[in-house]
């Protein structure tokens, strides 16, 4: 599971609808969301990802927490390339590239963050036989940060372009079916409380409301409304001198054309710093594993992280297990 919409990839109600018609038509509506599970709504750094995919308590470079913004002491630009191999066929790519300043260092700041999916055509594997899929999604979000005293940071986070596009095809009858989303409102509120110079809590608050239209000969052309939101909250703490563990638990719905999912659960990860340059990270993510490595040097730093089954509970039955490899550079000024 990751932040936001982790259950609404429902690929594999996408064939039953037209094959059985007492499955209900807005489940099918609802797959829309499945890019979001691999782009920025639920997107963190490589970093964190290697540490189980925080989003609240752990700060880097390229943070998910807007709060963060108001901690920056010095720009810092960030390059994110992702792939996620499924194994029935499925590919997905992402793109990902930041920048953060400081207005003032230490108490104020802002961060700008696009991100780009993309995929190739691959099978789907639903109870009425396999579809062809591909997934699209533009995002992009900027990120201000203010720091209220030594204790509290707040931030907000607005995203004037989120875009997604989800198409479908049946091979054997060749019926299709696009789905597409543009969110007219879109926000994430973050806070940091630190307890001291060990210990931070996180919380973020994300909603989204996006207009979502279709189109095919599945079923026929419409649009409707749908509204998500995300509430997490976690804890970090250096606990010895080189390591830092922490502790994430986050609550997802979203709801529209008369339904109402949600999902939570809970994320754990640690970091072993070992030299001066070198650190690694291992953590869990509501059932999926992740491991990671990083190197800093004095203005250049590179982290690498690997997912096993990203979103299985999610997407598993449709797309089969999957394998992600996430690589970053970052520029410190």
């Amino acid at each position: 599971m990751q932040p936001r919409l982790s259950v609404l990839f429902l690929a594999t109600l996408a064939v039953m609808v037209a094959a059985s018609p007492a499955l209900p038509q807005a489940e099918f509506i609802a797959s829309y969301a499945g890019p979001h599970l691999f782009a920025l709504p639920n997107s963190t750094t490589t970093r964190l990802f290697g540490m189980g995919g925080f989003v609240t308590c752990v700060k880097d470079a390229g943070f998910a927490n807007p709060a963060y913004a108001g901690t920056l002491a010095a720009p810092q630009g960030v390059a994110r390339i992702s792939r996620t191999d499924f194994d029935r066929g499925l590919r997905l790519e992402g793109w990902q590239g930041s920048y953060a300043w400081p207005l003032r260092p230490n108490e104020s700041g802002l961060q700008v963050t696009y991100f780009e999916l993309d995929s190739n055509r691959g099978p789907v594997l639903t109870p009425a036989g396999p579809l062809q899929a591909s997934l699209e999604e533009r995002d992009l979000a900027v990120h201000y940060g203010r720091r209220l005293s030594d204790k509290w940071v707040v931030g907000l986070g607005l995203s004037p372009v989120l875009e997604t596009e989800t198409n479908y095809l049946d091979p054997g009858s060749m019926a299709s079916q696009r789905l597409q989303s543009d969110a007219d409102f879109g926000f994430r509120l973050g806070g940091l409380y630190q307890m001291d110079e060990a210990g931070w809590v996180g919380f973020v608050y994300d909603r989204y409301d996006e207009d979502v239209s279709w189109s095919g000969t599945m079923l026929g052309a419409d649009a409707a409304s749908f509204r998500s939101e995300e509430m997490a909250l976690g804890v970090s703490r250096q606990v010895a001198d080189n390591v830092v563990a922490a502790i994430e638990w986050q609550e997802l719905t979203t709801e529209g054309v008369g339904v109402r999912v949600g999902d939570s659960g809970i994320r754990l990860g640690a970091e072993v710093v070992l030299s001066e340059s070198w650190a690694v990270r291992a953590g869990w993510n509501d059932g999926a594993f992740s491991l990671g490595s990083g190197w800093t040097g004095d203005d250049w730093s590179a982290q690498y992280a690997f997912i096993n089954d990203w979103n299985d509970d999610s997407v598993g039955a449709a797309l089969g297990d999957s394998h992600t490899h996430q690589f970053s550079v970052r520029r410190h000024w």
